[in-house]
């Protein structure tokens, strides 16, 4: 069984679905994957995966020779996992009450120690936006920045450069990469000009990546662009499907003011990746310099997070903490993206529990990690967890684990400003105004002054002009964002 998937995870129901539980999440996961609705192979395959689940899950002689067959491949899968997970609880015990009740989950994936140090190949497509708007500074230092990437390529390496504006084109191969003197003449070839359509881009650039694909080693496109792109929206999402699917990391960076960072969120996201904001251009080498370090010490790749949740609890969200903060949606799976040597994935989940019968013990989640470890051959680690809390009628009189507490002060700050976007874009500009101003308090009271700045700033241009500026959208956005990066007070590890 160690090819085979969780069927249960596969409907989305938990092992203690009863049997219409089950029934009713294969009609909705049917009509969802139906091949007639959406014709891709990969949700083709899942359609018909699906309808094996659901075979032998309904007989209850088949689901009770394939539960103990999924019990003994889960031990093993722990005793051989390359992962080791921490799990800590808002709460150590949920309360028994007749109103849903909310409750966080954080964990910790770490490598396991004596996992080699080696460091992997790493196939990179860049994405360029070379509209006319990228004229000047911006595609001069995105030029200079890509040829610093090149020259610190190793034999091992794949690059490919690609640039788009309202066609793509390959401007440099990998072998054209490994030649400094020609891939510095083929970019300063590159002149800025036409429209913005990031789906040729992305298109081309993972064409690119696929071509050169190693599954033990790192694979990962990085797009920049300061333009929004207009009427091809679902290609670029379908496209970061596909590229999930493939073990394909994207991350976005983001110049200037006037691009579609809800766009960028949602592609990254759905791949693993981030989403980076550079108000000036100087900056690029500095960061892609940052990405092509952090790949290199890169131990585990595609690593997701796969499972359902109980019957009586919803998963309202998860943020991913680190290496890199990103909101991660409502969902599951969730594509966790690379995992590095010397760091750890951080996840907070945000669970809402419905009232509980008379029992005494809950099993909020059972969920698998799962990934490539680099230099282990083929075959993914698989870590299960059953995440289980205790049920009382007296309230936990402890206060949260100090590291979910500072998680959720620093997430509160990122959502305030989320809050205050959406009434702003709904015409409520003094509820966003007010909001932005609450806002600015915390983010004084926590020293971040500039930011606290750009929130008063903010406040101000609604009371005037009704309209947040896209810049301030984006400075707060990414600033609140990147406070998920601090460390713990004083007492945290």
């Amino acid at each position: 069984m160690a090819n085979e998937k969780d069927l249960y995870s596969l409907l989305g129901v938990p092992r203690n679905a009863t049997p219409d539980d089950i029934r009713r999440a294969y009609r909705e996961a049917a009509l969802r994957l139906h091949p007639d609705r959406r014709d891709t192979h990969g949700q083709t395959q899942l359609f018909i995966e699906t309808n094996q689940a659901y075979e032998i899950l309904s007989d209850p002689h088949q689901r009770a020779e394939y539960d103990k067959r999924l019990e003994a491949t889960e031990s093993k899968q722990v005793e051989t996992a390359c992962f080791r997970t921490l799990v800590q609880q808002s709460r150590k015990s949920l309360l028994q009450m007749d109103e849903p009740q909310v409750h966080y989950v954080l964990l910790d994936i770490n490598a396991v120690e004596d996992l080699p140090s080696l460091r992997p190949a790493i196939n990179l497509g860049i994405v360029i936006d070379q509209s006319t708007s990228m004229r000047g500074p911006r595609l001069d230092q995105v030029r200079s920045a890509t040829l610093a990437i090149l020259k610190e390529l190793r034999p091992e390496d794949s690059a490919t450069i690609v640039s788009f504006s309202d066609r793509a084109q390959v401007v440099i191969t990998p072998d054209q990469a490994r030649d400094l003197a020609v891939a510095r003449a083929r970019l300063s070839l590159l002149q800025a000009g036409g429209g913005t359509e990031i789906g040729q881009g992305l298109e081309a650039g993972l064409s690119e990546v696929e071509k050169s694909f190693s599954r033990q080693g790192v694979n990962h496109l990085i797009l920049l662009t300061d333009g929004r792109t207009y009427g091809d929206e679902d290609l670029c999402l379908s496209l970061a499907d596909q590229a999930s699917r493939q073990g394909i990391g994207i991350n976005g960076v983001g110049i200037g003011a006037d691009w579609s960072d809800r766009l960028l969120d949602d592609m990254a996201t759905r791949t693993g990746g981030s989403v980076m904001f550079l108000d000036t251009p100087k900056a690029i080498t500095g960061l892609l310099h940052g990405i092509f370090e952090r790949l290199g010490s890169v131990v585990a790749s595609r690593v997701r997070l796969e499972g359902a949740v109980a019957q009586q609890v919803d998963l309202r969200g998860g943020y991913k903490l680190l290496p890199e903060p990103m909101p991660m949606g409502d969902s599951l799976p969730m594509t966790l993206g690379h995992l590095p040597k010397n760091n750890r994935i951080r996840l907070l989940l945000e669970f809402v529990v419905h009232p509980l019968g008379e029992i005494t013990q809950l099993v909020l989640a059972y969920l698998t990690i799962a990934g490539d470890v680099l230099g282990r051959g083929a075959e993914p680690s698989v870590l299960p967890i059953q995440i289980t809390s205790t049920v009382s009628r007296q309230p936990d009189p402890d206060p949260p684990p100090m590291d979910i507490a500072a998680a959720l002060n620093q997430i509160a700050l990122y959502r305030m400003q989320d809050r205050a976007r959406h009434e702003a874009e709904l015409g409520q500009t003094t509820r966003a105004a007010r909001r932005l101003e609450n806002l600015a308090t915390h983010l004084l009271a926590a020293g971040e002054r500039e930011l606290a700045k750009a929130a008063l700033g903010e406040a101000e241009r609604l009371n005037h002009t009704r309209r947040l500026s896209l810049e301030g959208e984006k400075v707060l956005k990414y600033g609140t964002r990147a406070l998920l990066l601090l460390p713990p007070k004083a007492g945290l590890s």
